[in-house]
């Protein structure tokens, strides 16, 4: 990877040396990007070995309005330490005198704890971290290998990855969980009942510890998530009925946006923009626009696995990754939605 794709990708604005961070070690910028609290988030995949120099490592200090003047009793400032001797260190959050700060790479290293006690090298897994700028919120994803994936009657393979995200500066919390990436069209969706937030504040009672328990609970899920996506792909719609659910539960959901674009991509294969945002009607009535084709959508939708897909190419195309992550969360929830009000019956 070059020193001028790094320097746009935003990781090393302040870094004059990027190239002594990733050397000759294989990492490339990868096509997702995001958006957290205004800020881009961008993703670089490769082996975790080579991964872990670009993640910064964070401390706690006083949090003083200048150098020798008194700290404020009650809050610490969070500083990002420097990559590489071009750098100073940095702030980049305050945080209060409780706080447990959890560093990227101690938690990356706590899950792959947990897949060694699964019989998995976590050497040997594809990865991805994505950083804001100065490093102070990280989603990171390894990617199971192919003896963990699942083909459905489609053709189209899902992969199963771990992924969490974590902030240093306590202003999100700290989330693992398992879910599948569609690679056809790059959907992801979470697998339900895997999701885990260790704690909504990082205090001193935040247990890094407890996190190959958890990867090892949500491993038990994922024989059960695989039948439920085969009776998904043996419920059929009832159009009609689909089309009204739509227009009821998943708009009052997602919002009459997202219902409006979920109802095309299942009965055309298109994903859409609408005409008038002032348009009156339920989101079927809508006039829309076709803005993309998407790859690997039944059409029309048969199923509920099919209903799911459209739920998670919207789902996934959300900017916000945290926002992106909580939607795929919800898709067993609507799916069971739908199964109640939208479907005909079992296909044999």
């Amino acid at each position: 990877m070059s020193d001028n794709l790094l320097r746009q990708t935003g990781l090393f604005d302040f870094a004059c040396a990027p190239s002594d961070l990733v050397g000759s070690a294989a990492l490339e910028i990868s096509d997702d990007v995001g958006r957290w609290r205004a800020r881009d988030v961008t993703y670089v995949a490769g082996k975790w070995r080579s991964l872990s120099r670009i993640i910064p490592a964070f401390f706690t200090d006083d949090f003083r309005a200048y150098p020798d003047g008194p700290p404020n009793p009650h809050l610490r400032a969070v500083i990002r330490r420097p990559l590489t001797p071009a750098e100073q260190p940095i702030p980049v959050g305050v945080v209060s005198n409780s706080y447990r700060l959890p560093q990227h790479a101690e938690v990356v290293e706590r899950c792959f704890e947990g897949l060694s006690e699964q019989k998995i090298d976590p050497q040997s897994l594809r990865c991805e971290i994505g950083l804001t700028p100065l490093g102070e919120w990280m989603n990171f994803r390894a990617y199971f290998p192919e003896d963990f994936s699942h083909t459905p009657a489609d053709g189209n393979k899902l992969a199963l990855r771990l992924e969490c995200c974590n902030s240093v500066d306590g202003s999100s919390r700290l989330v693992i969980l398992l879910g599948w990436l569609r690679y056809v069209c790059s959907n992801g969706f979470v697998i339900g009942e895997t999701k885990a937030a260790l704690r909504d504040v990082h205090d001193f009672a935040l247990d890094l510890e407890g996190i190959p328990k958890i990867i090892a609970h949500r491993m038990t899920k994922v024989d059960l998530e695989i039948s439920r996506l085969r009776r998904w792909e043996k419920t059929a719609l009832d159009f009609p009925r689909f089309r009204a659910w739509v227009d009821g539960a998943l708009a009052k959901e997602w919002g009459k946006k997202a219902a409006y674009r979920v109802l095309h991509i299942c009965a055309n294969g298109t994903d859409v923009e609408i005409i008038d945002p002032f348009d009156p009607g339920r989101p079927s009535e809508k006039r829309t626009r076709p803005i993309a084709d998407v790859p690997g959508a039944t059409i029309p939708a048969r199923n509920l696995y099919d209903v799911s897909q459209a739920l998670s190419w919207v789902a996934t195309r959300r900017a916000n990754p945290e926002e992106r992550l909580e939607w795929q969360g919800r898709i067993p929830v609507l799916i069971a939605s739908a199964a109640a009000e939208a479907t005909a019956r079992p296909i044999p």
